[in-house]
């Protein structure tokens, strides 16, 4: 078996343990990982909701916790009636039935106002699970005054320009040291800062990552082997190396990253005024680029006893009134971060010159869906730690790619 700690114990408690019904009277309960600062907006809503009596309010549970916490909650009877899901979680959430399934109006509603890469972040095996939330994409982010020291006025369009561009603004210390990287890896502990940019380039190879009925996994394909290649070259050419972070991109040290929108904040504090030197471009894999996009969903629990009140809530939280945008879409706005909403990002206010690109992909059907796969959030892990060594010199790529296909294989072989 290869079952993590955690989906062992959602397995054990999900599958095997009744849970209590809630008190009629209290609040719709919906669980969330923003905290109380950062969904203030939502919050507002919540304190104000009242429908035939019934009210609601907002439970904070933090990001690393959220799913071992809402598990073990639902084995003490104090399951939320809400729970907003990474998509990430969704497919071990549905096959332990944990969600419930929305009504054909909710599912009609999201049909017809989600950009549909999005809406496959909240359906797994063809259903649909819950209206999609916050949104992630990733893209080339540049620091323009260090391509311009090195000769370059505008960001690649291409892996081999990036490879050019970034080689010309790395620069080494005394000690050898690279002291200036034309480009950085992120560091972090799910491995997604090496996975997330291996999918872009997947995709742009046109290739995805597992085969159609997810009993396959594509990580041994020529696309893998060439898409690890590319990011192994970056190190070889000594443009870069794994002790240098992505996330330090605000120091200014860095030329470029493929990373998330959320990023935007930091970097803007981070650099101050020079952070009219940041662009945002496309994957640079030419014309038929792609990328990845990672979302969150609004869905309800499947042992509540006032599924209907909840999705009424649902769709009051995510849907804009009076030429407002929605509560949700108020709270992600104030953080920085996307919707998918249609409705939504016309009611916003116009995106800022960074935001911009990333909400043209979405709207331009270029951002794919991560996979819902089950164990996911392990394959992940799992794919980041081949990579890492493939990309550090520590081993072959081939013979690593293909065991790796294997593994993640037998993993699939359990459930598909």
């Amino acid at each position: 078996m290869h079952l993590s700690t955690l989906g062992r114990l959602a397995l054990s408690i999900v599958a095997f343990s009744p849970v209590p019904l809630a008190a009629q009277d209290a609040p719709l309960t919906i669980a969330m990982h923003y905290t109380q600062a950062q969904a203030a907006p939502l919050i507002a809503c919540l304190d104000a909701y009242e429908r035939d009596g019934q009210t609601a309010r907002y439970q904070q549970i933090t990001y690393g916790d959220y799913l071992q916490t809402v598990l073990t909650g639902r084995l003490a009877g104090q399951a939320p009636d809400i729970y907003n899901v990474n998509s990430i979680w969704a497919a071990q959430m549905v096959d332990n039935s944990v969600l419930a399934e929305p009504p054909q109006d909710m599912i009609q509603f999201v049909q017809d106002g989600y950009n549909s890469g999005t809406v496959d972040a909240a359906t797994i095996n063809g259903t649909l699970w819950g209206v999609p939330t916050e949104v992630s994409v990733y893209m080339l982010v540049s620091n323009m005054a260090l391509l311009r020291e090195a000769g370059f006025d505008a960001p690649p369009s291409s892996w081999d320009e990036l490879r050019e561009i970034a080689k010309a603004v790395s620069t080494r210390d005394g000690q050898g040291r690279i002291s200036t990287a034309g480009f950085a890896f992120a560091q972090s502990s799910t491995g997604a800062g090496l996975v997330h940019p291996y999918y872009a380039l997947m995709y742009s190879s046109g290739s995805d990552i597992y085969g159609e009925d997810f009993s396959t996994a594509n990580l041994d394909s020529p696309a893998s082997l060439e898409t690890a290649r590319r990011m192994a070259g970056l190190v070889q050419d000594g443009i870069t190396d794994l002790s240098i972070d992505a996330y330090d991109f605000p120091a200014g040290g860095i030329g470029m990253v493929i990373m998330a929108n959320w990023v935007e904040s930091e970097i803007r504090d981070g650099l101050g005024e020079d952070f009219e030197n940041v662009t945002v471009s496309p994957i640079p894999m030419g014309e038929d680029w792609r990328t990845l996009q990672y979302a969150f969903f609004m869905g309800v629990d499947s042992a509540s006893t006032r599924t209907e009140a909840a999705w009424d809530l649902v769709r009051y939280l995510n849907e804009p009134r009076d030429g407002e945008p929605s509560c949700v879409a108020q709270m992600l706005d104030g953080m920085g971060a996307l919707t998918a909403s249609v409705a939504d990002t016309a009611a916003l206010p116009a995106p800022d010159e960074f935001t911009a690109p990333y909400v043209e992909a979405l709207a331009d059907e270029r951002a794919i869906s991560q996979p819902n796969v089950m164990q996911a959030a392990e394959i992940e892990r799992m794919i980041a730690r081949t990579l890492e060594e493939v990309i550090g010199g520590a081993a072959d790529p081939q013979a690593s790619l293909s065991a790796l296909n294997g593994e993640v294989e037998d993993i699939l072989f359990e459930f598909y």
